[in-house]
C-alpha cells in the first residue's frame, strides 16, 4: 500500500511539473516573439509570473519528493503551475489583442484565465501555507474551520471575478467577460480589488495568526524553520510597502525578486538546508539595519547642522557634507559595537550570557591553580556555552593537554 502510495505522489508530481514546464516553454516562445507595437503596462515584469512559478515549482518538487505527505510541497507544486498558466496567459492575451489587434483567436480567453489564476498563485500561500507550515498539518482541529473559511473565500472570489463581473482584465489588458452569466456586473479592476481584500482580508489575518501562535509555541527545530519563513515574508511586506522604484528598472527587478524570498525559505527550512544560520542572518540584519540608519541620521543631521553655523561665514555646502562625512566614519564602529550589544541582550541572549560566561572564565583561570578546579570550570563553561549533549575532557599525567574529543561523545544542541 506504501508503495502503491509512493508511486501515485511521484506520478502526481511528475504530471505537474510537466504541466508548468508547458506553460513555461509557452511563455518563452510568445516573449520571444517579434513585435512591432508596444508591450502593455501589465502588474510586475515581463516574464516574471514565469520566473515566480519555475521557483515556486522547484521547491515544491524538492520537498514532496522527500516528503510526499507535507501539504507545503502541494500548495507550492500548485501555486507553481498557476503562476506560470498566468505568465503563458498575459503573454498570448498581449500578443493576440494587441500585436495581432485581435486577429487570433482566444485573446479574451486568456485574459479570463489570468482572472481565475491570480487567486490561486498569491491566496494558498497567503493563507495555507501559513496554516499548515512546516509539518504541512494545522496547529490543531480547531484550526480546521480556518481552513475551510480561507478556500470558500478563494472559491467566492474566483466565481465572482470569472463568472458574474465584467470586464476582465489584467494591468492594462482588458476585455468584456466572454463567459459571464446572465446577470452580469459592470466593476473596473478597482472594484474587483476591493471585493478581493473583503474575501480574502480576514482569512489571510486568521492564518497569520495560526502561523504567529506556532511560533509562539515551537521549539529547537521547528522554531528555526518559522524563523525563516517569517524573516522573509518581514523583508518581502517591507520591501513591497517601502518607496515606489518610481520606473528605475534595477528596483522593479528587485521588487520582483523579493516576492521569491518566502518560497526559497521555506525549501531551506523544510529540507534544512543550513537550518542555524537563520539566527546569524536576523544577527546581522538587525545590526546593520539599525546602524546604517543611525549613520544615515547622523549624516545628514550633521549636514543640516554644519550649514546652518557655516553659513554665516562661508557658503559651506562642500565643506558641511566633507565634515558629515568623516563623522559619520568615525562613528561606524562605535555605533555597531553598541548595536551589537543591545540586539546580543535582546535578541540573542544565549551569545550575550556566553560571552559573559567566558569572560568570567578567564579572570578565574588566571587565579585558578588547582588542576581539578580548573577542569570543573572549564567543563562548566562550555556546558554553559555550548550546551552540548555530552562533554568530557582528558589530561595527560604531567602534562596540561587535552585530548581531542571523540566525535561521538560531544554532540551540540543543533545535531
Amino acid at each position: 500500500m506504501d508503495l502503491r502510495r509512493h508511486a501515485v505522489s511521484r506520478l502526481a508530481i511528475l504530471g505537474l511539473g510537466m504541466i508548468t514546464l508547458l506553460f513555461l516553454s509557452a511563455s518563452a516562445v510568445l516573449i520571444a516573439l517579434p513585435r512591432t507595437t508596444d508591450v502593455p503596462d501589465v502588474y510586475g515584469l515581463r516574464g516574471g509570473p514565469a520566473v515566480f512559478g519555475m521557483v515556486l515549482t522547484i521547491v515544491g518538487v524538492a520537498i514532496a519528493l522527500r516528503q510526499p505527505r507535507n501539504g507545503v510541497g502541494w500548495i507550492f507544486l500548485i501555486s507553481g503551475m498557476f503562476a506560470a498558466l498566468l505568465g503563458a496567459a498575459i503573454e498570448y492575451a498581449s500578443y493576440a489583442l494587441v500585436e495581432r489587434g485581435g486577429s487570433l483567436p482566444g485573446g479574451e480567453w486568456a485574459i479570463w484565465l489570468t482572472q481565475f489564476s491570480v487567486p490561486l498563485v498569491e491566496f494558498p500561500i497567503l493563507t495555507n501555507l501559513l496554516l499548515v507550515f512546516p509539518n504541512g498539518q494545522l496547529p490543531s482541529a480547531r484550526w480546521r474551520p480556518v481552513a475551510w473559511y480561507a478556500t470558500s473565500a478563494m472559491v467566492a472570489l474566483i466565481a465572482i471575478w470569472t463568472l458574474l463581473v465584467t470586464p476582465v482584465g489584467y494591468g492594462d489588458l482588458s476585455t468584456p467577460n466572454p463567459i459571464a452569466l446572465g446577470v452580469v456586473i459592470s466593476m473596473d479592476q478597482r472594484a474587483q480589488s476591493l471585493i478581493a481584500q473583503i474575501l480574502l482580508g480576514p482569512p489571510t489575518i486568521l492564518c497569520a495568526g495560526a502561523f504567529v501562535l506556532r511560533f509562539w509555541r515551537s521549539q529547537g527545530v521547528e522554531r528555526q524553520q518559522l524563523k525563516w519563513v517569517a524573516y522573509a515574508a518581514v523583508i518581502t511586506v517591507a520591501v513591497l510597502l517601502g518607496p515606489p522604484s518610481s520606473g528605475i528598472k534595477p528596483l522593479e527587478v528587485a521588487k520582483e525578486l523579493i516576492t521569491l524570498a518566502v518560497p526559497l525559505a521555506a525549501g531551506i527550512a523544510i529540507l534544512r538546508y543550513r537550518l542555524y544560520d537563520i539566527d546569524l542572518i536576523i544577527n546581522r540584519t538587525l545590526v546593520y539595519g539599525a546602524t546604517s540608519a543611525a549613520i544615515a541620521a547622523t549624516f545628514f543631521v550633521g549636514i543640516v547642522a554644519l550649514q546652518a553655523l557655516l553659513r554665516p561665514l562661508m557658503s559651506g555646502s562642500e565643506l558641511a557634507i566633507a565634515a558629515s562625512t568623516l563623522v559619520s566614519f568615525a562613528l561606524f564602529q562605535p555605533i555597531r559595537r553598541r548595536v551589537q550589544g543591545a540586539v546580543d541582550r535582546r535578541f540573542d541572549r544565549s551569545r550575550y550570557d556566553a560571552a559573559r560566561t567566558l569572560d568570567a572564565f578567564a579572570d578565574r583561570l588566571r587565579d585558578e591553580v588547582d588542576l581539578d578546579a580548573l577542569r570543573t570550570d572549564l567543563l562548566d563553561a562550555v556546558r554553559q556555552t555550548i550546551a552540548p549533549a555530552y562533554a568530557s575532557l582528558w589530561l595527560r599525567e604531567g602534562a596540561m593537554k587535552q585530548r581531542p574529543p571523540r566525535p561521538d561523545r560531544l554532540r551540540t544542541r543543533g545535531d
